[in-house]
């Protein structure tokens, strides 16, 4: 696993026409995975339940399988939902399973990061929230940005840190 998020990582590094410089989107490493995942997991579950039917095969493995099928089919639409664009006014953001929406830097009133998940936090006034992921091509961009039309004082300390250093291209660890 090690391996594999580290090759993600690395996806992020790589350059981007001039034209993309304002888009957030997920890199194609991520699509890959998230479509061998669900044909090995779906693949598995119609194996177990067919081909390769033993006294193992239970409704429980069965449902493992189609589970983890789910997740990287999440995977896949995250890839083609979850895009963003930002501009000197606000972020034009999409949502995996979800409508599209826009958020004005000046509506903001919390930015924070969710280390575990592994995403920025933005929260506006109104209760939007618009979580923008550590995997996106486009961080260094996204960062000079917030740090450039956001108030210090709605940016959380730690936070502050971790989108500065993504300004300077060091983006946030995501295979730890």
């Amino acid at each position: 696993m090690t391996i594999l998020m580290g090759w993600v990582a690395r996806s992020r590094l790589r350059d981007r026409p001039e034209a993309d410089r304002h888009l957030l989107r997920h890199p194609a490493s991520t699509l890959i995975l998230g479509i061998v995942g669900a044909v090995l997991f779906f693949g598995a579950a119609i194996v177990s339940n067919t081909v390769g039917k033993n006294s193992t095969s239970t409704i429980w493995t069965t449902l493992t399988f189609v589970g983890l099928g789910c997740a990287s089919s999440l995977a896949i639409a995250d890839y083609f939902r979850a895009r963003h664009r930002v501009s000197d006014s606000g972020i034009d953001f999409g949502r995996m399973l979800g409508e599209r929406g826009r958020l004005r830097w000046a509506d903001l009133r919390r930015v924070h990061h969710a280390s575990f998940m592994k995403w920025f936090v933005l929260e506006g006034r109104s209760g939007t929230k618009v979580r923008v992921s550590f995997m996106l091509l486009g961080l260094p961009e996204f960062a000079r940005l917030v740090l450039q039309h956001v108030p210090r004082e709605v940016i959380e300390p730690d936070t502050l840190d971790l989108l500065q250093a993504a300004e300077q291209g060091q983006l946030p660890d995501v295979d730890e």
